[in-house]
């Protein structure tokens, strides 16, 4: 009976290698000039091609902790779509960080802060569709269902004004509930045409029709002074992209291409609520064959009706459990897959494919790594009993965005370069603190990292050890 007992346990934990998780190799192949490579299966090395034609929908998540690879996957994706289909992207970037690289390949970057969109613009919609997607936006942006009598006289207002004039602004509709003493329906746009911040109060600068056929281009969002702002702007253009895709209308079922790609990184108050536009568009995107790309380091940020309506996900590593679990949650996969994602290097993923023809039980499999058109340059964090792996430019970014200044960020750089790319966690507190940072900023800044709180405290236990025995090399020396 024991022996019985043993076997099994012995057979089960073999499993794995004689039913390996990961889909039928027809599933994950095609011809290259059909599908985007992304990289081998890590079990059995199968070649994975990203193949709108197999695939539900065409729409792509990128989930994973800063430094897990997510920008690197969005810029491996679209530049070899671009090169297969000719594919366009626009890029609605909420950090800045995709600036540079853009410029290097070519793109086209426009600073939104110095520019003008006009959120009442029809886009060639009917007047009551384009004041029903407008009023759908305030309702996220400027919480309008709490304020059902304020969100009657805007909607009212709307229909005056398109009346009176042939292309208002926002700044008239604010006039307008003004003059007509609804002062407490104009303070609530107010904030969105602001002396000094009148970004959606003018004539619009951007042609949003000709930026989705123009290549490579990055909206930068970032100038923008609120997370309100951001994704109003963001929100709009998605508004505009959606209707420019319905007048160019569907496309023959041979055609599988992607003709747009859109990117929204870190893009959490438009896609975490379910009246969003995203949603629509989600639901809607392959029949006029653009995607949209959402990459987060938080899922939660994330509707689960985004995950529902998403043909495929590739989770990098995620270290908080509940992150896991939420979206373990919303696609399902195994325990084994679970414990592999918060171990995870840089570049390793988990892919969740939904296949058009439900021929396989799996559907989230492991890549062995994402395989990139440049080399991962790594940096390495050793701190108490882990290492924290990060790309360095996403590393660089992360301590330009803490303040440090070119001078402080070449010393970081020699400190690993002597190192070979790794450095113990002590090293890096005491380069900081030597910059002037307080110990609160230090542990958030390796929070960021990725470091668990028992690792953080060993950490500083060995920074303390470190100057207490300096300290005693001091006395000792002066005496």
């Amino acid at each position: 009976m024991k022996i019985s007992y043993m076997l099994s346990k012995d057979v089960a934990r073999n499993m794995i290698v004689v039913h390996p998780p990961e889909p039928r190799k027809d599933l994950l192949l095609s011809r290259p000039a059909e599908g985007v490579y992304l990289g081998k299966t890590r079990f059995l090395g199968t070649p994975v091609f990203w193949d709108p034609s197999k695939l539900i929908n065409p729409h792509v998540a990128i989930i994973g902790i800063t430094g897990s690879g997510k920008s690197y996957t969005v810029k491996t994706f679209i530049t070899r779509a671009s090169l297969i289909w000719n594919s366009n992207a626009v890029i609605l970037d909420w950090v800045g960080e995709y600036n540079n690289w853009v410029k290097q390949a070519g793109g086209r970057v426009i600073n939104l802060s110095k520019e003008k969109l006009n959120i009442l613009d029809l886009v060639g919609l009917p007047k009551h569709s384009r004041i029903k997607q407008i009023i759908s936006a305030f309702d996220i942006l400027a919480d309008l269902k709490s304020f059902p009598q304020e969100r009657d006289e805007i909607e009212d207002a709307l229909e005056n004004i398109y009346e009176k004039k042939r292309k208002p602004l926002l700044i008239d509709l604010v006039k307008y509930l003004e003059r007509k003493n609804r002062k407490r329906a104009a303070r609530l746009l107010k904030r969105f045409a602001a002396e000094g911040s009148d970004f959606f109060g003018g004539k619009s600068t951007l042609d949003i029709k000709k930026l989705t056929n123009s290549g490579l281009v990055c909206v930068d969002l970032h100038g923008l002074p609120t997370e309100e702002m951001r994704s109003l702007a963001g929100l709009t253009i998605l508004q505009y992209i959606k209707e420019f895709m319905r007048a160019e209308g569907m496309t023959e079922d041979s055609d599988r291409r992607v003709r747009l790609f859109v990117v929204l990184d870190e893009a959490w108050k438009i896609a975490q609520d379910e009246r969003s536009d995203v949603i629509t568009i989600l639901r809607e995107g392959r029949k006029y064959n653009f995607s949209i790309i959402i990459a987060t380091q938080n899922p939660t940020d994330m509707h689960k009706t985004i995950f529902s309506n998403i043909g495929t996900i590739f989770i990098l590593r995620l270290i908080l459990k509940e992150y896991r679990d939420y979206v373990r949650e919303s696609i399902g996969y195994s325990d084994f897959v679970d414990g592999e994602i918060s171990r995870f290097g840089v570049g390793n993923a988990a892919m969740n494919m939904i296949f058009s023809k439900r021929q396989t039980k799996v559907s989230t499999f492991l890549l062995d790594r994402i395989d990139g058109e440049d080399p991962l340059f790594i940096y390495k964090i050793r701190g108490g009993k882990m290492d924290v792996e990060i790309e360095r430019e996403q590393f660089i970014r992360m301590l330009y965005e803490l303040g440090l200044n070119e001078s402080q960020l070449e010393i970081v750089r020699k400190e690993f370069e002597k190192k070979d790319g790794v450095l113990e966690g002590e090293k890096v507190v005491e380069i900081l603190e030597r910059f002037g940072y307080s110990k609160s900023s230090i542990i958030s800044f390796l929070r960021q990292l990725g470091f668990e709180e028992k690792n953080l405290i060993r950490v500083f236990s060995l920074v303390k050890m470190r100057k207490a025995t300096k300290g005693v090399v001091n006395v000792v020396m002066e005496e």
